[in-house]
Parts: structure tokens; C-alpha cells; sequence
């Protein structure tokens, strides 16, 4: 169940859509008609060879994993519209997706969801965004997570009270008070981090790991604004965020009332 922390979004401000351009759809379509879908050796070799391995896997044959190897995936797929097409299936952990090749990796929380998904896919197909997909076993076990640095190994499956939050289709602007918003009725914030090195993340610590675990536990998944803004919650590893002053972009509660330039609290 989507959950909708704000119904409206902010006023005066228009979603950021993708760039779109009707005349290279129009012709990308002319060249499928005429070459057709995954003939060519380019795509004939990705079929056989799993993102970051060597040419001789069979895809088909990989033994069962958590992490699922997504073929044929649409122009302009995001993150949410996969997690939407599967969630019939369970909870996914983790998206990757890489549009140059139009393919992706799924983590699924479990490995019955993963299987549930491919045996689904055997007999019926499965749509994102209208269009058949086609998902097997990756001959990965666990897709690598990112940092703020780019640095694999920023996540942890253990409980942490500092959350790294990950907004997909982010068509509003995602700024301190409304991740304040969305987060302090399910627990105390204290510091708030959001960058943009890997898409728009932030960093969200918590006076208790009880109180992060329960942020987690209602808001992964959600819509921040009604079918946008979707966030996927994870517990990072880091142990302590460092604040130098409150904006858009950085909060610390302990600054509001030395705020050298004398503005009001803005959660109070």
C-alpha cells in the first residue's frame, strides 16, 4: 500500500519531466520495426553474458538467486515503475538500472519472491510501462550498494538510527522540511544530509535506532507526493552526520536556535 505523506505539491512548482522527444520515439520505433527486437549481435551477446561477467554464461540456466537480470526494459523506465510491476511478487530490496543496454538487476528481498517472479515470467508476461519484460536469475547473489561517495558498501542490513533515504521519480524539489515533514511523526530527526552525487539521496539520523527502524518500517516504498517522489529506505553505516548550518540541504536540530542568521525554526 502506497502511503502519501503529501497530497499537494508544493505551490508554484511544476514537475521536472524527462526530456521527450516524439520524433526519436517515432523513429526508434521504425527501426524495431525493420531490424525487430534482440536480433542484432550486439543484443544477442548481452542475452547470453550477465551485466559485469565474462561471454559463455547462459542467463537461462543461472541457479536461483535474490537478484534478478531484467531484459527488454523500456525507454525511460524508473526505478518505481519496476518495483511497482513486481510488487505482486514481494518486496524488492534494490533496483540497478542501466538504459543504455535497456536491461536492469532487481534485488528481491527473498529468494521465494525472485523465484516467484521467474516462474510467473515462464508462462505469462510481465509489463513495465505496457511493454513485455523478461526477467531470469542473475549469477549475482546481492547487488552492490553506493555511498554519497560512490563508494560500494554504504548500506547495512543492520539496524542504525542514521537512514540513507534514495527518491526515485523525483519531480518536486526534495529539500529539509519535507523530509522533516514525512519523518518526524515516526520519530525525532536530528540531522538531515541530502546530496545528488547518485540521483537525489539523503542522509536522515534519528535520537534512537527504535525510532529509524519504525521510520523504515512505514515509509519504504512510499509516495511523497502522490505517484512521485517514491522512497526507498535504507540503514547506512555511517555513525554520525556533520551539519554546519541549516538550509535547504543540511538541518541539525541543535543549530536552529544558534542560527547566526536569526530565522525562525522551521519545524517547530
Amino acid at each position: 500500500q502506497i502511503f502519501i505523506a503529501l497530497a499537494r505539491a508544493p505551490a508554484g512548482v511544476t514537475p521536472t519531466n524527462a526530456p521527450f522527444s516524439r520524433s526519436t520515439m517515432e523513429g526508434d520505433m521504425e527501426r524495431k520495426r525493420a531490424v525487430g527486437p534482440e536480433v542484432d549481435e550486439a543484443s544477442e551477446k548481452r542475452r547470453r553474458v550477465d551485466v559485469g561477467g565474462s561471454e559463455g554464461v547462459d542467463l537461462h540456466h543461472c541457479p536461483p538467486s535474490k537478484v534478478l537480470h531484467v531484459r527488454a526494459v523500456p525507454d525511460y523506465t524508473t526505478q518505481f515503475d519496476l518495483m511497482s510491476a513486481l510488487q505482486q511478487f514481494g518486496k524488492v530490496a534494490y533496483v540497478t538500472l542501466m538504459p543504455r543496454v535497456r536491461q536492469a538487476l532487481v534485488e528481491m528481498e527473498t529468494l521465494d519472491a525472485a523465484g516467484r517472479v521467474v516462474e510467473h515470467n515462464k508462462n505469462q508476461s510481465i509489463y513495465v510501462k505496457g511493454r513485455p519484460t523478461f526477467f531470469n536469475y542473475s549469477k549475482s547473489q546481492a547487488i552492490k550498494r553506493f555511498n554519497e561517495t560512490g563508494v560500494s558498501g554504504g548500506v547495512d542490513d543492520y539496524p542504525n538510527r542514521i537512514l540513507l533515504f534514495t527518491i526515485f521519480n523525483p519531480l518536486y524539489p526534495i529539500t529539509t522540511d519535507v523530509i522533516h515533514k514525512i519523518c518526524s511523526p515516526h520519530g525525532q530527526v536530528i540531522r538531515i544530509v541530502i546530496f545528488h552525487k547518485n540521483g537525489v539521496q539523503a542522509m536522515v539520523e534519528f535520537s534512537t535506532v527504535e525510532e529509524a527502524v519504525k521510520v523504515r518500517e512505514q515509509l519504504d516504498g512510499a509516495d511523497i507526493y502522490a505517484g512521485c517522489c517514491t522512497v526507498k529506505i535504507e540503514f547506512s553505516k555511517s555513525h554520525a552526520l556533520n551539519v554546519r548550518a541549516n538550509t535547504e540541504e543540511t538541518f541539525d536540530i541543535n543549530l536552529v536556535e544558534a542560527d547566526a542568521r536569526g530565522s525562525p525554526c522551521l519545524f517547530c
